[in-house]
């Protein structure tokens, strides 16, 4: 499962601050796994500009735990997570299943997410089938993620996302050209991002 946090970066922070603890080193639990920290480059994309994809076992489990962690003493007194959260405005969150899990995103490489609205019933398995079978069309990228809210806990504009990666822009417009059938899975906005602190603002 993965639990997305949506940063946004306040305009009077400087830039250099808000990249120092926007790579959220501070958090070292080893029962969550930081995926994929993006930002959004030459401001292609919607708003929050700035995403982090954290992969854990049970979401629902963790975010019981990390209610506990937060209320504690120990996290009162953490100075790496009090600094975190007073440079990074974590603005939004939400929990997906991930239904398609691909290689890890190229650090250096430029992210590409298609945001889209699949109802309920459409099978997870039909929404795998038909991102991979996108993906044989297009060789120069490389589909990382694919994931569907869980319910209806994530912003109703941004929905399911599918996270794909290519190398630079010329191999990227094959995709963004791609013409689309009306239906449940039709991206609905998109952005191209990257690697946190190598986003252009």
């Amino acid at each position: 499962m993965i639990y997305v946090e949506y940063v946004q970066r306040d305009r009077h922070m400087p830039i250099e601050i808000f990249r120092a603890f926007g790579d959220q080193a501070a958090w070292d639990d080893p029962n969550d796994r930081l995926v994929l920290n993006i930002g959004r480059t030459l401001r292609l994309g919607p708003h929050p500009a700035y995403m982090a994809f954290w992969k854990c076992a049970h979401v629902m489990r963790r975010l019981d735990e990390w209610e506990e962690h937060f209320r504690s003493d120990h996290a009162l007194k953490d100075a790496g997570e009090n600094a975190t959260h007073k440079t990074i405005w974590l603005s939004d969150a939400g929990c997906f299943d991930e239904v398609v899990e691909g290689p890890m995103a190229d650090a250096k490489g430029l992210q590409y997410v298609e945001f889209f609205q699949a109802p309920a019933e459409v099978a997870n398995e039909a929404v795998a089938a038909h991102f991979k079978a996108r993906a044989g069309k297009h060789p120069k990228g490389v589909l990382n993620h694919v994931v569907r809210r869980i319910g209806l806990l994530a912003p109703s504009a941004m929905g399911d996302m599918a996270v794909w990666t290519f190398p630079d822009y010329v191999a990227l417009e094959a995709i963004l050209r791609e013409e689309h059938a009306e239906g449940p899975l039709t991206p609905t906005m998109a952005g191209a991002y990257r690697r946190f602190g190598r986003e252009i603002l």
